[in-house]
């Protein structure tokens, strides 16, 4: 009897040792409320996580395992629409004893974040100890991480993947603040060779109009100029459609119509330049008044319905709304003392995404094979698309019919951008005319060059003949690059641009730390940029803005 109740005991403990399990519908959920409260949180992790309908919180080291897990068994067969797991296990693990810091930036694909997984998961069944540091592929390139980074990683992935039925095509690295009851993270020494600037160095930043309102308008500029810049870009109209000054023009203005007015008075009072920010082919408060307008999708399947977008206009159709456009910029070079008019989405967002009836009917009239284009398309963006197709037959230059298509796109946008150069003009005002340019089209390789011109039909060359300065948006580590992309980009923009147009990088000043923001600088000087732009003023830390002194104190 004794020897019975002793291995009963045995058995108790034993299976107290064995993991739990929680279902794998309730771990899909868990995902997206760690994604969500983690940006709640202002990028920072919580020590713990409840899990929906389990009445359970796992611990961070153990929310980090079941991630990992899961998505080792939802990948089990490779596919980007994998398969939910009925049950994942749940182990305890152990903190990690340090952190060293690794990438702050870049990207995973979705088939490595399957193998990534199924290798981690298998480790710390194994060892259940979180590393300092934990070894992924970084845009199929060795790199490491925190572990703090990869939970982030993981939460956005499942959150994606809970919100859309399937994996996205690659999840980025973005920096966060481990836990509170974690080690802080440990930076190791990096040397950066500094590059001076050379003379009359354009150095700008982009600030959001509700960012002044929060700081304040006149203590931001005065900001901005002690930090060393001489130009800032205020965004005057952003995507929602509201504006920030009291326009005669637009459908709805922000809560502050004095934003604009204060701040010109300002700048011009630290003697800086000031450009007025306008995101183009987005506007919401414009839908909201012409439903008709918004831009057109294609079928996701080939039964399938086309679909209509939630902010961007389909500008090559509405002429009204390009003249409401040029109407407000008018306004503002009329009324207020700005420097510039600088232009941002004046584009395609994705390949998949301008096929309205009228341009399915501009491609039959000139004898394209529209049911070809279509269901290329499809075969590219769709549920079971590739995502490469269509580029790839662009890029092959052999088929007529693909790129007509996308040379009718490209030349959509560039009659945009000669319709608000003349509104400009017409002005009377010498002001300075940008654009915020994706940094693929500048790239020197063709694939990110093909790309470019299929998805956004943004080319460079159109820019650099109808503005005065372009500014690729070179976010080196959003786009999972080294700060040396920005001297390719900076080549190969400047081989195509008018002589004489100023070619300014846009830098990530956000989810970045501040030794890759003056490696980004520095690379710009390298390649001889005429000057840099910050995005954003509102997500600079203090360590970036001491960074940023050092740079151009010089």
């Amino acid at each position: 009897m004794k020897r019975l109740f002793l291995l009963f005991v045995v058995f108790l403990i034993a299976g107290s040792m064995l993991a739990t399990v929680l279902p794998g519908d309730k771990v899909l959920k868990m995902g997206t409320v760690l994604a969500n409260k983690i940006e709640e949180l202002g990028k920072k992790l919580p020590d713990e996580i409840a899990v929906p309908g389990a009445d359970q919180k796992l611990s961070m080291e153990q929310a980090l395992y079941v991630m990992t897990k899961w998505l080792a068994l939802y990948g089990a067969e490779g596919k980007k629409v994998g398969k939910i797991p009925e049950q994942v296990p749940v182990i305890d693990m152990k903190k990690p004893d340090k952190l060293i810091q690794g990438a702050a930036g870049g990207k995973i694909w979705w088939d490595d974040i399957y193998k990534l997984c199924k290798e981690l998961s298998k480790k710390f069944e194994e060892d259940p100890t979180i590393p300092p540091q934990i070894e992924v592929l970084n845009d199929r390139k060795e790199d490491i991480v925190t572990a703090d980074v990869l939970i982030y990683l993981l939460a956005r992935t499942i959150r994606w993947i809970d919100n859309n039925a399937g994996m996205p095509n690659y999840a980025s690295i973005k920096p966060v603040t481990p836990p509170p009851s974690w080690p802080k993270v440990e930076k190791p020494m990096v040397k950066i060779k500094k590059v001076p600037s050379k003379p009359g160095e354009i150095r700008g930043i982009w600030v959001w109009y509700d960012t002044l309102g929060k700081v304040g308008v006149e203590k931001a500029i005065k900001e901005i100029k002690d930090l060393g810049f001489t130009d800032v870009f205020l965004l005057v109209k952003g995507i929602s459609g509201r504006v920030c000054w009291p326009s005669y023009v637009a459908l709805q203005a922000w809560e502050d119509t004095s934003i604009l007015e204060r701040a010109v008075s300002e700048a011009k009072k630290q003697r800086l330049r000031i450009h007025a920010w306008f995101v183009v082919s987005k506007d919401k408060a414009y839908l909201a008044v012409h439903p008709e307008s918004a831009m057109w999708g294609i079928p996701l399947d080939k039964e399938g319905s086309f679909r209509r977008a939630g902010s961007t206009i389909e500008f090559a159709l509405d002429s009204a709304y390009r003249k409401y456009i040029e109407d407000l910029i008018q306004e503002v070079a009329y009324f207020y003392n700005v420097d510039g008019i600088h232009l941002d989405y004046i584009r395609y967002p994705t390949g998949a995404w301008g096929w309205s009836p009228y341009q399915i009917g501009r491609a039959w009239m000139e004898g394209l094979d529209v049911d070809f284009l279509l269901n290329t398309a499809i075969d590219t963006w769709g549920n079971k698309g590739d995502g490469k197709k269509f580029i790839d037959m662009y890029q092959q230059m052999k088929y007529y019919d693909i790129n007509a298509w996308v040379q009718m796109r490209m030349d959509d946008v560039r009659s945009f951008v000669e319709e608000i150069k003349k509104a400009v003009e017409a002005t009377g005002k010498k002001l300075i005319l940008s654009a915020a340019l994706m940094p693929e089209g500048g790239d020197t390789d063709p694939n990110a060059n093909a790309f470019a011109m299929v998805h956004y039909g943004q080319r460079y060359a159109d820019f650099g003949e109808l503005c005065d300065w372009v500014v690729p948006m070179t976010y080196h580590l959003e786009w999972g690059k080294k700060a040396q992309w920005i001297i390719d980009v900076f080549k190969g923009t400047k081989e195509v641009v008018q002589p004489g147009v100023k070619v300014l990088m846009g830098i990530q000043g956000f989810d970045v730390d501040s030794t890759e923001m003056l490696k980004a600088i520095y690379a710009a000087r390298q390649a001889g940029a005429d000057g840099i732009v910050v995005f954003r003023y509102g997500s600079l830390t203090d360590e970036m803005k001491e960074a940023i002194k050092e740079a151009f104190g010089e």
